[in-house]
Parts: structure tokens; C-alpha cells; sequence
């Protein structure tokens, strides 16, 4: 009797529990689990922090494997965390959640993992760990026996059509897949025009965005190919929708007998400047061009799925890839530095850079092309930004500032430096070769005055502000001494700065300039 009073104190409430969970298993635990699936973390942990505060928070419930994974559907971390002895992950649910809640997030949640329920309602290891637990019963190497069994990954999928993109998010797959795999079973749906394949660190799946030519070609693999075996005997795939990467160029499909270049103008033109239409009467799909991404998705939010001529049907609009950004990016790499005489004493022209004299924000807008775009939060408020390369390394802003699924970070500003006397910190960054920094300047990404109230923050409290990122430090300056320093040393042609304008100075550096 007292051991059932001590069961049922140990009963989970279901409000402990994701809706996630509470919608695939209901509102009752198992009574036996050895993983956990923790979701709900604060929006600023990244990856790192999250391991490492788990790691801390759970060692005395060692050994364990933490995996922190990104959905690459949504913008939120999961960490699967899978105990070699039993009990524990009951332990940490009923008993640490509030400790976890304090250091991660009051969001967080902590299922099961592992388990999946039969027709009747029972609990069962799922596919994956019925794998596991068969190798173990037949004698796997001694190596492996007593290795918990890892959490096969979950994504929630774009499903509905009227989500439909071009691009399909393809996961569970084996981690070696091949390209030529995946289009033998794809490209029989239509033209497939790129396969990206991602394989986790730590993994053994992978998964892999595919991009059709129209949308119809991605609904009809969608269809044809969901919980299919890419391989005989092999894991289901399972597919939805992918994000489209926003660009200046537009698909347009859904056109008919009805459709003409001039449809399309009128239709399209009234959200901004077209540069060139596509228009294949064949296919009935079309791409247009735009003069700017902010005017294609201007038109893209609008025409979706709408009719743009009386009695015809829904057009179905996605983004292209554009593939003159591509070599506008390999022009700018092209450009090299004219070498100054040895002992010469003159001021060095920085390389990868233009030599036209800057001196507003249209000239620079004109000049450079934002190589980053993203968010940039200070306390409780995140501020859009664009980040114009003036300087420096493009690579270096596209390795450190985005993560692992090539998302941009969020740019959480934790500390803020005095710069009454930062003499030290000139020397180290201008010491820098042009592969460990780059410079940038921040503005507004839709309106320049949208980045006021932050340049406002650190020009009166006179101090940078410091984003610690993966592998770097990125220091933001508003108008000052030390700013105009920095650009008189790396890139004399930019002027945009004043006390009037609604600028930041950006310095990334790898860590170990710091």
C-alpha cells in the first residue's frame, strides 16, 4: 500500500506535457522511459548554452548523451537527452522542471521520449529503439551494449498544400544518402533544380531540401512519395513543405492559354519596378524579376493564391533562386587592392572593397549589397537590421553570424563597452588581416529611423555594445571617435557618419582577436 501511495505522488500531471506530446501520445506518461525531448527554451540560447546548462544542471544523473537539434521547420531548439540508468528521466521531470524553467526559460516542457503508443493504447518503443534494443538481444559488440538508444529526429511539417513552396523538406534518411538517390525518386515528379542535403553532427540521419521547378511538381511528389523508403527496407521519409529563400526573383505558376507578359505587368508591376519577364506558354509558368527583394515581397504576400484576371483560377507564387545576386557576389571577390610601395607612407586601400567615395545611405546602398540580414535585440527589444560589408572577409559574416541550418542569429547584445579608452582594442582589431575581420555598417531593414532609439541607447550612455557569437565577437559602435578611427584605417572612402545619423559601425572578429 505505502509503495502504491508512492506511485501515485509520482504521477505526472499533464500539464507538464507539450501539446506536442499531448497530441500525438494524450495527457498519460509511461511508466517507464529512459529519454527525454525538452522543448521551450528562451529564444537567446543557442546551441552551446543549452548543452552546456543541461550538462551542468543533470550531472548528477550522469552517464547521459545530450543532443541539441533546430527544427528546421520552426525557429526553436529541441534537446533529447537519453540516460543510461532507469529512472532518471522520471527523476528530472518531477523533480528539477522548475530549476530548468529558471535557467532555460519558463517555457520549457520535458516529455518522454523514445515511446510511441500501439492500437490499443499501450506504450512501446518506438521504431528506432526496438532497433536498438534487437541488437543488444543479439549480441551487439560490447562497444555499443550499454549505449542508451538515441531519439530518431521530429520535425512538425508543412503539410497543407496551401503551403505549398517548390522546395520539400525530405527528412529520415540514411546519413550517407546520395544525390543521385534522391533525384532517381524525385525527378520523375518534374525538374528537380537542387538538392541540399544536411546531415547533423552526431546523427545517424539525414535530411535534405529538394527544389522543384513548379510547385504542382513538389504537391505531386509530396503525395506519391510520403512514408516511402528512399531505399529497400529503409526508414520512411517523411516530407513537407520547405522555406523558400526570399530573393528578388518569382515563380509563377498556375497560368494558362489566358496569361500574356502584359497580364503579368499589370498584375505585378503596380507593387514596384520590374526588370524582366520570363513567361513560358508551354508550361504555363513564368519568372519575373524585381528591382529589390523588398518589392518582390511586397508582391509575393499579395498575389498568392489570388486571381489576377477575371474567371481564371488562383495563381501559385513562390521565390526563385536569382541567380544574378550570385555573380554580383563574385564580382565584388574578384576585386583586389592595389599594392602600395614597400615603405611607402601612405594609407592602404583596403581589399575586396570599391574605391568610389561613399557619403549617404543611397550611395552606400548603391555600392555595397547587405551581406546580413537578421535581428539585433537589446533587453526585451529586437531591432530588423541589414549589415552592409565595407571591409573584410564576406565569408567571415556568413560563417559567424548565421548557424548551423544557415539561419541568421539573433544578435543578442549581452554587454556594453566604455569608450573613453579603448586604445588596446583599436590595436587589436587593426591588427587583424582582412580573413579575421569584417567591418560593416548596421542600419534599419525597412526604415532607417527604425535603428534610432538604438544608436540613441549607446550614444548617450557612450560605450559599443558586445555580441558574443560561435566562434567570434561582434562589437557595434555608434557616431564617435572610435568609430571614424576604424573607417579612416580600413576603408577611408565610407562617410555616412554623423551625429545625425541613424547609423552603427559593426567589427566582427574571430575569438581570438579579442
Amino acid at each position: 500500500m505505502q509503495e502504491e501511495r508512492g506511485r501515485s505522488a509520482y504521477k505526472p500531471n499533464c500539464n507538464g506535457l507539450s501539446s506536442y506530446y499531448r497530441e500525438r501520445f494524450g495527457s498519460h506518461s509511461p511508466e517507464v522511459y529512459m529519454n527525454l525531448r525538452i522543448s521551450g527554451f528562451d529564444d537567446h540560447l543557442e546551441r552551446d548554452a543549452i548543452k552546456k546548462c543541461l550538462t551542468h544542471e543533470l550531472k548528477k544523473f550522469a552517464p547521459f548523451e545530450i543532443k541539441v537539434v533546430k527544427n528546421p521547420e520552426e525557429d526553436e531548439r529541441l534537446a533529447y537527452v537519453n540516460f543510461e540508468r532507469n529512472d532518471c528521466a522520471r527523476k528530472v521531470r518531477y523533480n528539477l522542471m522548475e530549476r530548468l524553467k529558471g535557467v532555460l526559460g519558463e517555457n520549457v516542457q520535458c516529455d518522454p521520449a523514445g515511446i510511441l503508443r500501439d492500437q490499443e493504447g499501450k506504450y512501446i518503443p518506438d521504431r528506432f529503439n526496438r532497433a536498438q534494443g534487437d541488437r543488444k538481444d543479439t549480441g551487439g559488440s560490447s562497444g555499443n551494449r550499454n549505449r542508451p538508444s538515441k531519439e530518431p529526429q521530429t520535425w512538425r511539417l508543412k503539410k497543407d498544400d496551401d503551403e505549398a513552396t517548390r522546395t520539400l523538406f525530405v527528412g529520415n534518411m540514411p546519413s550517407d544518402v546520395k544525390e543521385r538517390e534522391i533525384r532517381s525518386i524525385f525527378e520523375k515528379y518534374g525538374k528537380v533544380e537542387e538538392v541540399d542535403i544536411k546531415t547533423p553532427i552526431n546523427t545517424d540521419a539525414a535530411y535534405a531540401f529538394v527544389m522543384f521547378q513548379t510547385v504542382d511538381q513538389a504537391i505531386r511528389a509530396k503525395q506519391h512519395e510520403q512514408d516511402n523508403s528512399i531505399r529497400s527496407q529503409g526508414s520512411r521519409m517523411k516530407i513537407g513543405y520547405g522555406k523558400s529563400q526570399v530573393s528578388r526573383k518569382l515563380f509563377v505558376g498556375g497560368l494558362g492559354d489566358w496569361c500574356h507578359t502584359d497580364t503579368l505587368q499589370k498584375a505585378f508591376g503596380k507593387y514596384g519596378s520590374i526588370e524582366s519577364i520570363e513567361l513560358n506558354s508551354r508550361e504555363q509558368f513564368a519568372y519575373i524579376l524585381f528591382e529589390s527583394t523588398h518589392v518582390s515581397q511586397e508582391a509575393w504576400k499579395a498575389l498568392r493564391n489570388v486571381s489576377i484576371a477575371r474567371g481564371t483560377p488562383p495563381i501559385v507564387v513562390d521565390y526563385a533562386k536569382d541567380s544574378t545576386a550570385h555573380s554580383e557576389k563574385q564580382q565584388f571577390r574578384k576585386r583586389r587592392a592595389s599594392k602600395s610601395p614597400v615603405g611607402a607612407n601612405v594609407q592602404r586601400t583596403p581589399p575586396s572593397s570599391p574605391k568610389d567615395v561613399v557619403r549617404n545611405f543611397e550611395e552606400l546602398d548603391a555600392t555595397y549589397a547587405p551581406t546580413w540580414s537578421g535581428k539585433m535585440a537589446l533587453k526585451k527589444t529586437d531591432y530588423p537590421v541589414k549589415f552592409y560589408r565595407v571591409h573584410g572577409a564576406e565569408r567571415l559574416v556568413v560563417k559567424l553570424l548565421r548557424d548551423e541550418d544557415d539561419a541568421p542569429l539573433r544578435l543578442l547584445i549581452t554587454q556594453r563597452l566604455s569608450l573613453c579608452s579603448q586604445d588596446l582594442l583599436f590595436g587589436k582589431l587593426t591588427s587583424c588581416n582582412s580573413k579575421e575581420i569584417s567591418l560593416g555598417v548596421i542600419t534599419g531593414k525597412k526604415d532607417l529611423e527604425d535603428l534610432q532609439p538604438l544608436v540613441n541607447y549607446f550614444t548617450n550612455k557612450e560605450a559599443a555594445g558586445v555580441v558574443t557569437v560561435p566562434g567570434g565577437i561582434l562589437y557595434i559602435f555608434p557616431f564617435c571617435e572610435f568609430a571614424l578611427k576604424l573607417l579612416a584605417e580600413f576603408c577611408p572612402q565610407v562617410h555616412v557618419f554623423n551625429e545625425n545619423c541613424p547609423f552603427l559601425l559593426g567589427a566582427l572578429a574571430v575569438r581570438s582577436t579579442d
